[in-house]
């Protein structure tokens, strides 16, 4: 218990030192790219977004965009994007990791955090 008090203390000292670091580290995820992909065969869709969850590009293969192709086309959407979003998810825990020196903060974070991205 006192460690954790301990290193709540030691967050709460660079507390004014860490919002410079929570700047700088949204400015990094906001440059950094994560990717998801679907694909059945040579069919795909392909999602592209930044470090902070924001899609910047989706790509679709082009036998894809016919009727009978609809709901491929729907489950591959989903794959890519849930893919891309847990890519997101894991580089802010690594992030929010490295921000913190791997201090747990309070009991159960760092469990809480993994359970983001299953």
């Amino acid at each position: 218990m006192f460690k954790n008090l301990t290193n709540l203390a030691s967050a709460m000292r660079n507390m004014t030192q860490m919002g410079a670091q929570m700047k700088a580290l949204n400015a990094k995820l906001e440059s950094a790219r994560v990717y998801g992909s679907g694909a059945s065969g040579a069919l795909a869709v392909n999602v592209e977004m930044n470090g902070l969850g924001i899609v910047r590009t989706v790509s679709v293969s082009e036998g894809l965009l016919s009727p009978e192709n609809k709901t491929l086309l729907e489950q591959l959407t989903k794959d890519s994007m849930n893919q891309a979003i847990k890519s997101s998810k894991e580089m802010h825990i690594q992030a929010f990791k490295e921000l913190t020196g791997g201090v747990e903060l309070f009991p159960g974070l760092n469990e809480m955090l993994e359970n983001m991205v299953k």
